[in-house]
């Protein structure tokens, strides 16, 4: 077990590293995710935020030993507790990730699950009219039942929706859902959004495609875009081109504000609760990033 040691103090120093201003130097991590670590400070900064405690807990999946490494996949769960304005909110992340641990030292520490790669499918042309008409007079979305349920799942999976490998879309069609959205467009995969047993519509789980239908006019979900993220609400959505190519990979649903108006998310696939909505910590973002607000309305 004489990995473990230096397993325990690697934790330690990711831990110890946002609350000090030194020690970048001392993280096992690769030079590109150490950079969206200080792209996390930046942004703190520019907000007049500052990380006050963190929280690292870890818990190892596997272990696997091959010559002189040992090979350690676990979920690492990180807990910021920040400050802003005289204020406190506490911002978790949920990670997969793979340590190899070699001669008493951390070799090399990386995420292992990635966000969704986009996937062009057309949705099927519906006369506006015709799918507005369908999502019934007096719908209400209850915006605190979606955050609710984007609360209580942001770290795990609802059995009773379809197992999907990137997750972030589904999970965001299911706080929908639980806000009190309809479904419409079953069984036809390219029209509506809706979901079955075994089966859903593309707006369900893929990224790309539940951007482009936000967009539509006349759909169920009764989306507007906004130009500002600070427009937005709990229960909102953001969408999220990281490459800025047009192609969306990830989206996201507002759950608080912070002390000066700007949304915090939760999501999926990359696990996480209550992050600073632009993302800049994220191994997938770019400079090119491009975002999509959208709000959704309380009654159709």
């Amino acid at each position: 077990m004489q990995w473990r040691k230096a397993f325990e103090e690697h934790l330690r120093t990711m831990g110890d590293w946002w609350v000090k201003d030194s020690g970048r130097q001392n993280v096992d991590l690769a030079i590109a995710e150490q950079g969206t670590m200080q792209r996390k400070k930046e942004e703190l900064r520019t907000r007049d935020a500052q990380i006050q405690k963190v929280v690292v807990q870890a818990t190892v999946d596997r272990i696997e030993e091959k010559r002189e490494d040992t090979v350690v996949d676990y979920h690492l769960l990180c807990q910021w507790f920040i400050s802003q304005d005289e204020q406190f909110y506490l911002e978790e992340r949920l990670e997969e990730r793979q340590a190899v641990v070699r001669k008493n030292r951390v070799a090399s520490d990386h995420l292992q699950m990635l966000l969704d790669t986009p996937v062009l499918q057309p949705l099927q042309k519906v006369n506006g009219s015709e799918e507005s008409s369908r999502q019934g007079k007096g719908r209400i979305y209850n915006r605190l039942q979606a955050v609710r349920y984007a609360e209580l799942w942001w770290n795990r999976r609802n059995p009773a929706f379809p197992v999907v490998e990137n997750d972030c879309t589904n999970y965001i069609s299911q706080c929908l859902q639980a806000g009190g959205i309809t479904m419409f467009g079953a069984p036809i995969r390219g029209r509506g959004w809706w979901h079955q047993q075994t089966n859903w519509s593309f707006s369900w789980a893929v990224a790309n495609s539940l951007r482009w239908y936000l967009s539509r006019s006349g759909n169920i979900i009764g989306a507007v875009e906004r130009d500002r993220a600070d427009k937005l609400v709990p229960g909102d959505l953001i969408c999220y081109d990281f490459e800025g190519d047009g192609n969306w990979n990830h989206n996201t649903i507002v759950t608080a504000l912070d002390p000066k108006g700007q949304p915090l998310v939760n999501a999926h696939t990359y696990d996480c609760r209550s992050r600073i909505w632009p993302y800049a910590d994220s191994p997938a973002w770019t400079k090119k990033i491009q975002y999509k607000f959208f709000h959704i309305e309380d009654q159709v």
